[in-house]
């Protein structure tokens, strides 16, 4: 975004924030918006750091737009510790971004492509070939899935393979932005993909608009005025689709499930999405997606501060800081493979913020997706100086494995190398995920992906370039 819209744009935030509850707030969310663009608006490689950074953003700073939009302080919305956490999780944000950004700084052998290799790189790639491969590594991640059964010490190994697919449609996205080759195709199975994923448990349909939006960014050679324009048909659809799932999700879980609501699908794909359709049909014919409860579930979706505030309320008034006990558990749950340990348990993510917490659920203690998230983890280890610690370390370690993925791939086609680094990077940029999440699918994910998979790469390179 040029810096003078940028500008702009932050100063009428500012103006606005004159207005409401919580002006400083206001004012410091506009100052880490132009920190977040200026420190990743880059090219190439760095329009994915744009984009988990940003993920971040919204997540960590959300909750203020909520506070406003009822006209209440933070620590209205979340009585006695909201504004602390508020600004605890920028902080850590911060803290985090400056150390990924002094380690790629000095690290001499991080390089960015430039938009013309990449696009010389594009002309080399057979987009037909490239399809072929995406739907090759598609059955591939299907006949494992069915070789090894639920509860297998092996189930990670089916977990990370079906990131070759991404990292290959993810390259696919690259190289249509840049080439504009068979425009129909990319839109239908960009459809294809869309729709599929709606036969899910979970909200899977965002990831398909993820990669086009990241993929269209990649590929810019400079961000200008008219490109806000042209995000416009994936950005409103897309917050459209967030106003549907929320309306819906409650009754379309219970539908795909049986109504037992474990998280497993015990419909058909055509039963599941005619469903879904049914209902959001009815939810925008009856503008259900702009009812109170609606937006409510909205702003607590995009924002993650709710458990982290009622943990700042409990952690050290009730129980005391944990000195790294979390961390300790957390890596030693993830890096300790079941084949070798057995018998350490099962995750439960739901457990930790009832301890942590005064959040109490009922039902099956299996059905719970949330967690108090790594930001609040840290917190609750080192209180609030260390928690910056320990982010600024985080930061640290996401520059070091941009790194080293950028130097293992550095043989592939920059386009393919993007891909790979899109998969071993998307389970470090988050705020909302705990560490045990965290550590687990970095590390086995980059073993799997730099390492394992990578002959499975290797030969793809080839065979896509003509």
């Amino acid at each position: 975004m040029p810096h003078g819209i940028l500008d702009f744009f932050c100063l009428i935030l500012v103006a606005y924030g004159l207005f409401t509850p919580n002006p400083m707030e206001i004012a410091w969310f506009a100052c880490m918006l132009i920190i977040l663009m200026r420190l990743w608006m880059w090219k190439q490689y760095p329009a994915i750091l744009l984009y988990l950074f940003s993920i971040q953003f919204m997540e960590s700073h959300a909750s203020l737009f909520e506070a406003n939009n009822y006209g209440i302080t933070l620590n209205e919305l979340f009585p006695g510790s909201g504004k602390q956490t508020w600004w605890m999780a920028s902080f850590g944000l911060l803290s985090m971004m400056v150390g990924t950004q002094i380690l790629l700084q000095r690290a001499r052998t991080f390089s960015i492509p430039s938009f013309e290799h990449l696009q010389h790189q594009a002309e080399r790639i057979s987009q037909t070939r490239l399809l072929f491969c995406i739907l090759v590594s598609h059955g591939l991640a299907s006949l494992v899935d069915r070789l090894i059964p639920y509860g297998s010490s092996l189930a990670q190994f089916e977990t990370y393979i079906s990131g070759i697919p991404n990292a290959l449609t993810f390259a696919f996205g690259i190289h249509f932005f840049l080439t504009r080759r068979r425009p129909l195709l990319v839109y239908a199975l960009f459809l294809y993909l869309l729709i599929t994923s709606f036969y899910s448990y979970f909200s899977s349909w965002r990831e398909p608009l993820v990669m086009v939006l990241v993929c269209y960014f990649v590929s810019l050679k400079k961000f200008e005025t008219r490109e806000l324009s042209r995000l416009g048909p994936i950005i409103i659809p897309a917050l459209g689709l967030v106003l549907v799932w929320q309306a819906v999700k409650g009754e379309y879980r219970e539908f795909i499930s049986g109504g037992i609501q474990d998280q497993s699908i015990r419909v058909t794909q055509s039963e599941a999405l005619g469903k879904f359709v049914e209902l959001g049909t009815t939810a925008l014919n009856e503008n259900q997606t702009l009812d109170d409860p609606v937006i409510s579930a909205t702003y607590r979706r995009a924002g993650y501060l709710e458990y982290f505030s009622a943990a700042v309320t409990k952690v050290p008034a009730e129980i005391p800081h944990q000195k790294g006990a979390l961390l300790s558990e957390s890596l030693s749950f993830a890096l300790i493979p079941r084949i070798i340990n057995p018998n350490k348990g099962v995750k439960s993510d739901r457990e930790k913020v009832e301890r942590f917490t005064d959040y109490y659920f009922g039902g099956a203690r299996n059905v719970s997706s949330f967690s108090l998230g790594h930001y609040c983890e840290a917190y609750i280890d080192w209180g609030p100086t260390g928690m910056m610690v320990h982010l600024f370390i985080y930061g640290i370690i996401g520059g070091v494995l941009i790194v080293i993925t950028t130097k293992r791939t550095r043989k592939l086609n920059p386009i393919i190398a993007c891909g790979v680094l899109w998969v071993v990077l998307i389970p470090w940029g988050t705020f909302q995920q705990d560490f045990t999440t965290i550590s687990g699918k970095l590390v086995w994910g980059s073993i799997c992906h730099l390492l394992i998979f990578f002959p499975l790469y290797k030969w793809g390179n080839r065979f896509i370039q003509s």
